[in-house]
């Protein structure tokens, strides 16, 4: 009697943390089992940029993003900070100008600059079949490129040909940066959480191309002489072209008279394939979501106009 008490005793005792043996049974973990290996911070650091750029890519376009690099970071930063490096030594060694006269000359570089508004105007009141952007990415590449050859490989040109040649040269930078910036503009509306990021991408490839520009400005005008590297300037605005060809862009289909006299006649006998909606959108430019407002609105005023009628 006394050892089945003892035994049922000892299987009623609650256990200690000693009994326990290294087996299955065991509540600690399992020394076999490895926790998953954390990522290297260094590696997520260098990773994390490039990430950035691919959700960029994945909420905008590829071509979008290649754009703004293009545009900001090898057209604006790299392209003009060599030009004001090699036209310097430009007037200086080639056409021999005193630096008074040179001074005036940099002055009248900034005219496209000035002209920027009218530079937006066009793009976005006169489409060229169908596309506001391409076109103008083509017409500032072409022009960019052009004089760019015909400053470096003209020899010795006349000093009001050679102005002239240097300001298509900033035109071409100018016309590209409206353009690029009227697609930021667009994005930034229909994707407002991403606005600060596509201005955080402009100005960081502005600033790296613009050192680039200015550390290599000096060597390639050693090397290149004066003139010859004004040839290195014909480079990005022919990058510009492809650009044109390349960049994403909905075209947008001209309506003709007859449908625009439909679309904004309200005469009843006039055959028309927009829905009431529609005109009452076209007509007033109220939003989608603020439409049911107005048909409210527009019904109370006919209720007090039938009111005061009578």
């Amino acid at each position: 009697m006394c050892s089945s008490e003892e035994t049922q005793d000892s299987d009623t005792k609650p256990l200690t943390s000693g009994d326990y043996s290294s087996s299955d049974q065991s509540p600690t973990t399992n020394p076999d089992h490895k926790n998953p290996s954390k990522p290297n911070p260094l590696i997520s650091l260098i990773l994390e940029p490039f990430q950035w750029l691919q959700m960029l890519s994945n909420q905008l376009s590829p071509s979008f993003v290649v754009g703004v690099v293009l545009v900001y970071g090898v057209s604006q930063g790299f392209s003009g900070s060599f030009f004001r490096v090699a036209t310097d030594y430009y007037w200086k060694d080639v056409q021999k100008v005193q630096p008074s006269s040179v001074q005036l000359y940099i002055g009248l570089y900034y005219i496209p600059w000035i002209m920027k508004p009218i530079w937006g105007l066009l793009t976005d009141v006169f489409p060229v079949r169908g596309y506001q952007r391409r076109p103008y990415f083509v017409l500032a590449g072409v022009l960019g490129t052009v004089s760019a050859l015909v400053v470096a490989l003209g020899g010795k040109l006349e000093v009001a040909v050679a102005l002239v040649c240097l300001i298509g040269i900033t035109g071409g930078v100018a016309i590209a940066d409206v353009t690029i910036d009227a697609c930021i503009a667009r994005n930034s509306i229909e994707i407002k959480s991403l606005a600060p990021d596509m201005q955080s991408l402009c100005g960081f490839c502005s600033s790296v191309g613009a050192l680039v520009g200015y550390s290599t400005s000096g060597l390639f005008v050693h090397h290149l002489g004066a003139q010859g590297a004004l040839v290195l300037l014909a480079i990005p605005p022919a990058a510009v072209i492809g650009l044109g060809f390349v960049i994403h862009e909905n075209r947008t289909i001209d309506v003709p008279a007859s449908d625009k006299k439909n679309k904004y006649s309200w005469n009843k006998n006039v055959p028309s394939t927009l829905s009431y909606d529609e005109k009452v959108r076209d007509w007033v430019g109220v939003a989608d979501e603020g439409l049911e407002r107005f048909h409210l609105m527009m019904a109370g005023d006919g209720v007090s106009g039938g009111g005061n009628g009578k």
